[in-house]
């Protein structure tokens, strides 16, 4: 088999790699309006009259859902929207905020693929999903960061990514 290694897009030191610290608390910042939408979908129903009485989530797999007189195509596609939330909010700010999400834009941080000059859609999404490899195992994914050189983590392994600080600019 003719194995060829990539050569990776950014290969100088032009780069100073964010700290885990800054990480930690845009990914919190992140997580909290994650749960903001959340609310705002629970209250979108309630303003319709499609009370929600009950939501249950064990993983992003086991959502269980109890709603009034609702027909259950609609609490099949609430179960998958519920589950899949999290995973839409990183995919989606990932890719058209340029490796930013709200939280990574407030701490100033960035993600960069590893190869390309852009990320694209695929690689957000194996990141996004990736979230939920790092926290498997009572969150080793998320420690690996700690040793690991370039302060990868498991979801940024499975994404071919890592986190940069973005330099503030100063005017003469």
């Amino acid at each position: 088999m003719n194995y060829h290694t990539r050569p990776e897009f950014h290969h100088d030191n032009e780069f100073i790699l964010a700290t885990i610290r800054k990480r930690f608390v845009a990914f919190l910042i992140d997580w909290l309006i994650v749960i903001i939408i959340y609310f705002c979908i629970l209250i979108l129903f309630s303003l319709l009259n499609m009370n929600i009485s009950k939501i249950t989530a064990q993983s992003i797999f086991d959502v269980e859902i109890e709603m009034n007189n609702t027909h259950s195509y609609l609490i099949t596609f609430l179960k998958f929207l519920f589950g899949l939330l999290p995973t839409l909010y990183f995919t989606i700010s990932f890719y058209f905020w340029k490796g930013q999400t709200i939280g990574k834009y407030f701490l100033r941080i960035r993600v960069l693929y590893l190869y390309h000059e852009h990320l694209g859609l695929w690689h957000c999404i194996e990141r996004s999903l990736g979230y939920y490899a790092s926290v498997l195992e009572f969150g080793f994914g998320y420690i690996q960061a700690f040793w690991n050189p370039n302060r990868m983590t498991l979801h940024d392994k499975i994404g071919e990514t890592f986190v940069i600080e973005l330099l503030v600019k100063k005017h003469r």
